[in-house]
């Protein structure tokens, strides 16, 4: 599991890039992936034999529009197990 200190680094990391998402608490959740040994095999290479685990942290905030629709804003963060950020992306 990515420990505290880790999950407050991305979180300012976080509001510096998105400062909408500044207040808002991620939900973080493990994921473990395993290589796809079929697409290894098509390409005729050995798959790799470790699993490799990610965290994803999910920030989610409702928002309301011009026209005073509330919509769900969400930003996904994927990490690797040293806490290094991997994607972001974001709803529109």
């Amino acid at each position: 599991m990515v420990d505290e200190e880790k999950i407050k680094q991305i979180k300012r990391e976080i509001a510096k890039r998105f400062p909408d998402f500044r207040d808002v608490e991620p939900k973080v959740v493990k994921k473990t992936i395993q290589p796809q040994r079929g697409v290894y095999k098509k390409l005729a290479l050995e798959a790799p034999a470790g699993i490799k685990r990610v965290f994803s942290l999910k920030f989610k905030k409702t928002v309301r529009t011009v026209d005073a629709v509330k919509i769900n804003r969400i930003l996904v963060v994927t990490v690797d197990e040293s806490g290094e950020i991997i994607k972001i992306s974001q709803s529109r």
